[in-house]
């Protein structure tokens, strides 16, 4: 066992590097903070009425305006994974809800009508696989996700370029080449 004190363990920490990194993070940095640091890097106390100056003083928290963003490109390459995956895991769990209704017919047993259905059982273990792309959706919202990929309505409200000049562009186009066909015909 040490016989050194706890105190004399620890690391000494620069209370302007502790203040300069809560700045960087965006965080709240408390007036008293700035106290410390400031009567540190002096090595004396201040006055007590500058000190209650200080200690009103806080730097303020970087507030980011509206909901974090998250990568719909990575969502979208995880849900092609799915859709890849998704065909086989769902017959090996029909394959298996079939043989496990065959040895309960063979030994005479009902199974139980609570058990999971092969679509839910292999949702989950897609999200179990995928933890890190889909950290907290259930296997119904993933499901409602992959279908709405599959269709083509997923992040259809990004799509929607009707509102554009390129969609103009696009119509005019189109518009010059039917009236051409319809004069060539």
């Amino acid at each position: 066992m040490s016989t050194i004190p706890f105190e004399k363990q620890r690391l000494p920490v620069n209370p302007i590097e502790q203040i300069e990194r809560k700045i960087a993070q965006g965080n709240v940095v408390p007036g008293d903070e700035l106290l410390d640091a400031i009567e540190q890097s002096q090595g004396h106390h201040l006055e007590d009425r500058l000190r209650d100056v200080i200690r009103r003083f806080s730097v303020s928290a970087v507030k980011r305006r509206g909901r974090p963003s998250k990568s719909k490109g990575r969502e979208d390459f995880a849900l092609e994974e799915v859709h890849a995956r998704y065909p086989a895991l769902l017959r090996k769990h029909e394959e298996e809800a079939q043989e496990r209704k065959r040895l309960a017919a063979a030994k005479g047993e009902v199974l139980a009508t609570a058990e999971k259905t092969p679509s839910e059982l292999a949702y989950t273990e897609l999200l179990q696989d995928m933890k890190a792309v889909f950290p907290n959706l259930d296997w119904l919202a993933l499901r409602n996700k992959h279908s709405a990929w599959k269709n083509g309505h997923f992040h259809s409200t990004e799509n929607d370029n009707t509102g554009t000049e390129d969609i103009d562009a696009e119509i005019d186009r189109i518009c010059l080449l039917l009236q051409e066909d319809a004069h060539n015909n």
